[in-house]
């Protein structure tokens, strides 16, 4: 899947360390599977925030577009994914994400209760 920014257009990444907290499991699973196990280490440790051009360079989005042209990209890119017939599209990602969505399932009530234990645990 695409995912695109506006130029100079705020950031994108998880700051939630600099705000005491960890970010969920899931969640940094997910990023390991985007940018790298080192990249999301760093990343998640220091709270970092990218630019468009920064996110795009490590792998977290796949294009910048100026800001002007975001809906009309995201437009055409939807228009090329729904062109795929579903089935084969469906069958094609859960091949490469079935394992993940297994464990988030099995593992959502005790990530649930760790994420409220931190945040209610001044």
């Amino acid at each position: 899947t695409s995912a695109a920014t506006g130029e100079k257009s705020g950031k994108i990444g998880m700051n939630e360390t600099l705000l005491g907290l960890a970010a969920p499991p899931w969640m940094g699973k997910l990023m390991v599977r985007t940018i790298g196990n080192r990249a999301t280490e760093k990343s998640l440790a220091l709270g970092t925030l990218y630019s468009p051009e920064e996110a795009l360079r490590i792998g977290l989005v796949d294009e910048v577009v100026s800001q002007d042209k975001v809906i009309i990209r995201a437009r055409k890119e939807a228009t090329k994914w729904a062109g795929i017939h579903p089935q084969g599209r469906v069958t094609s990602k859960l091949l490469t994400r079935k394992e993940h969505i297994d464990e988030l399932l099995i593992n959502r009530k005790e990530d649930m209760k760790q994420f409220c234990a931190m945040v209610q645990d001044p």
